[in-house]
């Protein structure tokens, strides 16, 4: 019998999992080469200075291991409740950086 629970948590980990991995490799880049970004140039509150950036970056790692968290901790109450919570405002918060 599929445990279709398992694999939506197992799945969303590892989207999680990626997303922390671009936040930190977000984070290294820009550490090491910020004149790559266009900090100061009007893109939105992330790019209005360094530290707004670098902000926005861990703000997004803990995001990531928030998911991470919930994805693991299958056996706490109303699991599934914050499960469901995390994808729906992370897909809304993408589609509505990306798709204005």
């Amino acid at each position: 019998m599929i445990h279709w629970q398992k694999i939506a948590r197992t799945i969303w980990a590892l989207c999680c999992l990626l997303m922390l991995w671009a936040g930190i490799s977000d984070y290294l880049q820009f550490t090491r080469h910020p004149e790559l970004y266009p900090i100061g140039e009007g893109f939105g509150w992330i790019y209005e200075s360094s530290c707004n950036y670098i902000v926005s970056c861990w703000i997004i790692v803990c995001w990531a291991v928030v998911g991470i968290g919930i994805s693991a901790l299958y056996r706490m109450r109303y699991n599934t409740v914050c499960l469901w919570a995390h994808i729906i405002l992370t897909a809304l918060t993408i589609i509505y950086r990306f798709f204005p």
